[in-house]
């Protein structure tokens, strides 16, 4: 522990160095942490270092409503089937680029009205948008959560059950 202290206090002992200005005799100015046996030395004072406060950066409202809003689901679910196809069950998907595409099963059709959020880690994934297809790109390998959630505006109206699946990339060495 005093080995420790006494490193510390070595490498901190620089930053209260005394800082010497002096001229010499060609009428140059030379700063030094140590006074020249010349006279005409003198220690300098330094101004403060500027201090400035860290900048508090808030993201813009835009992006800041990514998220849909979360409120109850309404008594009647208006699609009677909603589930993610294209994932093997019961095993690991392969995909060497982590790149696949998925579908929606989705009946009655989509209202037009409403957009289909997909739900990556519980993420979003992409814009909502009424397409019912899915393209993932570059995901990485592992187990995840996928689901995909109906919105009228910013209102989740129904959720599709959760979809775990395992994910393989050829990894090289």
């Amino acid at each position: 522990m005093r080995v420790l202290l006494i490193i510390l206090w070595l490498i901190a002992l620089p930053l209260n160095a005394q800082v010497f200005k002096h001229i010499d005799a060609d009428g140059k100015t030379h700063y030094s942490s140590t006074p020249p046996n010349l006279t005409g030395n003198s220690p300098l004072k330094l101004a403060p270092l500027n201090r400035q406060p860290a900048l508090i950066i808030t993201p813009p409202a835009s992006t800041q409503q990514l998220l849909p809003e979360k409120e109850p689901y309404p008594s009647h679910a208006p699609y009677k089937t909603l589930s993610i196809n294209g994932l093997p069950s019961d095993q690991a998907l392969r995909a060497n680029n982590g790149t696949f595409a998925l579908q929606i099963n989705i009946a009655p059709p989509l209202h037009s009205q409403h957009r289909l959020q997909w739900m990556l880690d519980d993420q979003a994934y992409g814009q909502p948008s009424s397409s019912l297809d899915l393209h993932l790109v570059n995901i990485d390998r592992g187990e995840h959560r996928l689901l995909v959630n109906v919105l009228e505006g910013n209102v989740v109206v129904q959720q599709s059950p959760v979809l775990r699946f395992y994910l393989q990339r050829f990894h090289q060495r």
